[in-house]
Formats: C-alpha cells, sequence, structure tokens
C-alpha cells in the first residue's frame, strides 16, 4: 500500500505540473490548479485565482467563472494526456474534443487555440510530426497530434478563423449533412 501511494502520489504531483503549464498558457499565469490525494487516494482539486491585489486567492471550483472553469477543465485534460504519451508511452495521433470552447471569450478562444496548435507538430514539409516542444512550451514534451477534431456548434467559422489553421464545417440541410472544406470557402 505504501508503495501504491507513494506512485500515486508521484503521478498526480508530475500530472499537476503539466496541467499548470497548460493552465498558464490559457489564462495568461492568472490562475493555478492545485491536485493533492486525500487519505483514502482521491484526487483533491484546488483552485487559485489572482486577484485584484496581484495575489492567487483560492475559488472553491463551484464559484469559478464558466470560462475559467473551461481554462481548468482543458488543461486538466491535456495534463492528464501529457503524462500518459510520456509515462505510458502511449501517444494518439487523433484528439477528439466535444465543445472545449464552451463559455470561453474571443481572447480564451486565441489561447487555446495557441495550446491546441501546438500540440500538432509540423515538419519543414508541413507534415505532422512529434518534433520538440516550442520555446512557448520548452516544459511540454508535445503531444504530437496528427489531427485535430472539435465538436462544435453556435459558433461561425468567422469567429474561430483567427485561432484555427483550417476550419471544415458539416452542414446538415433537409436531412443531408455535407462537408464543407476549409479551401472551399
Amino acid at each position: 500500500r505504501v508503495v501504491q501511494t507513494f506512485v500515486i502520489h508521484y503521478a498526480v504531483k508530475e500530472m499537476e505540473s503539466l496541467t499548470q503549464t497548460y493552465l498558464d498558457q490559457m489564462s495568461d499565469g492568472g490562475m493555478r490548479l492545485e491536485l493533492s490525494l486525500d487519505a483514502g487516494d482521491k484526487i483533491i482539486r484546488r483552485a487559485f485565482v489572482v486577484g485584484s491585489d496581484g495575489l492567487f486567492k483560492e475559488r472553491p471550483l463551484s464559484t469559478l467563472s464558466g470560462g475559467q472553469w473551461r481554462r481548468c477543465s482543458v488543461a486538466l485534460t491535456f495534463g492528464f494526456a501529457e503524462l500518459v504519451a510520456r509515462k505510458g508511452r502511449l501517444r494518439s495521433s487523433i484528439c477528439v474534443l466535444d465543445e472545449p470552447l464552451t463559455h470561453l471569450d474571443r481572447l480564451g478562444r486565441d489561447k487555446f487555440g495557441d495550446v491546441v496548435r501546438g500540440m500538432i507538430r509540423r515538419n519543414q514539409d508541413g507534415n505532422s510530426s512529434v518534433g520538440t516542444p516550442s520555446s512557448d512550451q520548452n516544459r511540454l514534451s508535445g503531444l504530437g497530434m496528427s489531427t485535430i477534431i472539435m465538436i462544435l456548434q453556435d459558433l461561425s467559422a468567422e469567429e474561430l478563423e483567427e485561432a484555427f489553421d483550417c476550419i471544415d464545417t458539416v452542414v446538415k440541410e433537409e436531412g443531408t449533412s455535407s462537408v464543407l472544406i476549409d479551401s472551399e470557402r
């Protein structure tokens, strides 16, 4: 039991560090998420937000704004994926995200777009490759995705053009669905 607890504690601390790196990128360092284990090995999450005095103040997760909660949630998901890629040596070539931009304002969507673009590595020929981390992600190994699919509703492609490189849209009309490829716009 002692060894198991030590291993879990180490993994949680590493996931906290990876999660914080993603959260720093999406919140300009204005948020912190701490992870710890209770006596029953349950992961406890504590959020901190920079207050008007410039100091971090603990905030119950239930009181975070929708955008703050989304940033924490996405950062935790990416931190876990990074941990699995590093320790489990499991790398996926595809990432599917369902409504990841919900509650994010334009700046939040832009920051999210920066993080997602960093997850895709391009070599000199323009092909996807794992590659080395960029300077803004120096602590991350890079998930090296070749494809990221985001399922979004109620956002027009125009709202996303600045944040993402390519936007394909599924349009459903009269019971028939079609895909508008980015280059067809």
